[in-house]
């Protein structure tokens, strides 16, 4: 987890609202690891809406990893 962004630390919602902030300006193909204090359900539903795939590794500790990839831009009409 060397490459691995460590939010753990931090208060909700401040965690979602870097990963988010990450993933709207990343360029496509560009690709994060974050470590989250736990589980991120809620951020699940905004990374549905953005151009993004995304894997979550559960931790022995509770808190977990997301890994996001950042997609081209499409339509969300």
């Amino acid at each position: 987890m060397d490459d691995c962004i460590d939010l753990s630390a931090l208060a909700a919602p401040e965690p979602m609202d870097r990963v988010l902030d990450w993933l709207d300006a990343a360029a496509p193909g560009a690709c994060q690891a974050f470590l989250l204090p736990r589980m991120p359900y809620p951020l699940f539903d905004h990374l549905a809406r953005r151009p993004c795939d995304w894997e979550t590794e559960p931790q022995p500790d509770g808190r977990a990893v997301v890994t996001i990839r950042r997609n081209a831009s499409h339509d969300q009409s």
